[in-house]
């Protein structure tokens, strides 16, 4: 994934969560190669999974709202930036991106 070749990484992290389908950060390294290839419903499964699994899991909840930005769901992204925020109140990039998710909406009801 580090080299870019997201399918190589998908193969490889597909094996892990056959091989230990109890370690969520497998299943969240996943959802974050199908993000990186815009495979967005495959993405949220596999964040569903992860978080399943180890519910504070503040990556996976910061995850989530990435692909809901894609999805151009604005409302669902911020729930999961602040989601994240309420595990790791110091979360630099779910704060920048809850805060210029919260100017969105407020413009947009304007």
């Amino acid at each position: 994934m580090n080299r870019g070749d997201c399918r190589h990484a998908l193969t490889k992290f597909d094996q892990m969560v056959q091989i230990a389908p109890d370690f969520a950060e497998g299943w969240n390294k996943r959802a974050t190669v199908h993000y990186l290839l815009g495979n967005y419903p495959e993405s949220l499964s596999d964040i569903a999974k992860t978080l399943k699994l180890e519910p504070r899991h503040f990556g996976a909840l910061a995850g989530r709202g990435l692909v809901y930005i894609e999805l151009h769901d604005e409302r669902r992204a911020l729930k999961a930036f602040e989601d994240a925020l309420k595990v790791d109140p110091m979360m630099t990039s779910a704060q920048i991106n809850a805060e210029r998710l919260r100017k969105i909406i407020r413009d947009r009801e304007i």
